[in-house]
């Protein structure tokens, strides 16, 4: 079954899912009620739950809420916030990016109404028009020009009467009573602000546009997924040209991410992620799924230059540096080496590799880094291998150095040929690494890059 036609099918298949489900919740003593009773009796629980916390002294209600998922509108869940009151009323909070009035991307409050509806299950009705939450169920789209409809007037496939789906002591779980998508609302435990700086905090710290893939494993399995930036999960067998791939729709936390609907891998099953204490990677509720970034190939890749801890050089490290120094200040009495490193040279023909990386006048505000490729290959995780190219290739940069100084990149290949061998590798930061530990296993020296 396609996806599109997955998600048409998802309300006819929750529906029927409300008629088995809804009288698992129940306290026994309404079993000997009619139908329609126990539901009325179900919306009281519900909102007493809901206004309960919403009370002074208490921070409300996270809604993790989701539109149902398309071709052209497969994007991230949202956090939205809610107090509920007794009278009717209720605040709905968010800084999502489809608020309009140029609140997009801010902090924005709005009260409206909401109701406990009765239908063949609990209901819970957003019924008059709210800034945070509408938007997502208007036929306009908020991101075009005024009055242009999107999707043929079916908005962004959101809902705002939600069917009660899983009543829980720890969350209340709803699903879209026309498009399906699964909304959860978990109490918040710290105020709302906080919540989105705590939130985003965490999301620019283990997603970012320079690394961007992760392993999946377990015991057995590795498989990847990619897009964890746009709060999606591409889960896939193999990161580039996958030959097949399902995208799944995410909600960031504090804490890690949340996906709308369990996934699994092999015998395991999971939704939720969190971080680990020792930051080193992301696991699922019972620890046997773990995401971790691909930060091992991203070490082998990257274009930002890390330069070598001189503290851990070696005897011939130490002499090899000190001459390469020299040899600059032949070539211009203004230069000096302030460090050899990884990354991508900026001399012209840039080159991957190996970089001397050199102060360019004698006030040291001036820099200029000359390359010479070498080639970094991530053996296994957590393993790289440094090898030399078939022929020694240089940058620009280095070229004019040699043209003034002959027997400069000679020298400069010294210290390359001290690095080759296999190493296994301890990164600062396994999400975005900026350094790492690599200690020589095969060949080569142990050395720090930072």
């Amino acid at each position: 079954m396609t996806y599109k036609k997955l998600f048409l099918a998802l309300p006819v298949v929750l529906g029927a899912m409300a008629l088995t489900t809804s009288c698992s919740f129940e306290q026994d003593e309404y079993f000997d009620e009619s139908a329609s009773l126990r539901v009325t009796h179900q919306n009281e629980n519900i909102k007493d739950r809901l206004v309960a916390q919403s009370s002074a002294g208490k921070n409300g209600w996270v809604i993790q809420y989701f539109v149902a998922g398309t071709d052209d509108y497969n994007f991230e869940g949202f956090n939205l916030f809610g107090r509920f009151y007794d009278n009717g009323k209720v605040t709905l909070a968010s800084d999502h990016k489809f608020l309009r009035n140029g609140n997009a991307g801010k902090y924005t409050e709005h009260t409206s109404t909401y109701e406990m509806l009765s239908e063949e299950g609990s209901v819970l009705a957003f019924n008059t028009w709210n800034d945070i939450l509408t938007v997502f169920v208007d036929p306009v789209d908020p991101t075009k020009a005024p009055g242009q409809l999107i999707n043929n007037g079916e908005g962004m496939f959101g809902d705002q009467n939600l069917v009660l789906k899983k009543l829980a002591d720890d969350e209340i779980q709803f699903y879209g009573e026309r498009h399906g998508a699964i909304t959860r609302v978990i109490p918040c435990d710290r105020p709302w602000q906080q919540y989105l700086d705590d939130t985003k905090a965490l999301k620019n710290r283990i997603a970012t546009a320079s690394l961007n893939n992760y392993y999946v494993i377990n015991d057995v399995d590795t498989m990847f997924f990619k897009e964890l930036n746009k709060g999606l999960f591409t889960y896939c067998e193999r990161i580039n040209d996958p030959l097949q791939k399902k995208t799944f729709k995410c909600v960031f936390t504090p804490n890690g991410f949340r996906m709308e609907r369990p996934e699994t891998l092999g015998e395991s099953s999971f939704q939720e992620f969190t971080i680990n204490n020792d930051s080193t990677c992301l696991q699922n509720e019972d620890g046997k799924v773990k995401v971790v970034a691909c930060w091992d190939n991203y070490m082998t890749s990257h274009s930002s230059i890390w330069t070598m801890d001189t503290t851990l050089y070696n005897d011939a490290q130490k002499s090899l540096f000190a001459e390469i120094d020299a040899l600059l200040h032949q070539f211009n009495t203004g230069w000096s080496l302030k460090g050899i490193g990884f990354g991508k040279s900026t001399g012209g023909n840039s080159l991957n590799g190996v970089v001397v990386y050199c102060y360019t006048n004698t006030a040291k505000t001036k820099t200029n880094t000359l390359g010479i490729e070498v080639l970094q290959n991530r053996e296994a995780y957590g393993k790289i291998s440094i090898k030399p190219t078939a022929s020694v290739k240089t940058d620009n940069n280095m070229n004019a150095v040699e043209k003034k100084v002959p027997g400069f990149i000679a020298k400069v290949q010294e210290f390359v040929e001290t690095l080759y061998g296999t190493y296994d590798v301890t990164p600062n930061d396994y999400f975005l690494p900026t350094g790492g530990l690599y200690t020589a296993t095969d060949g080569g020296t142990t050395f720090k890059l930072q």
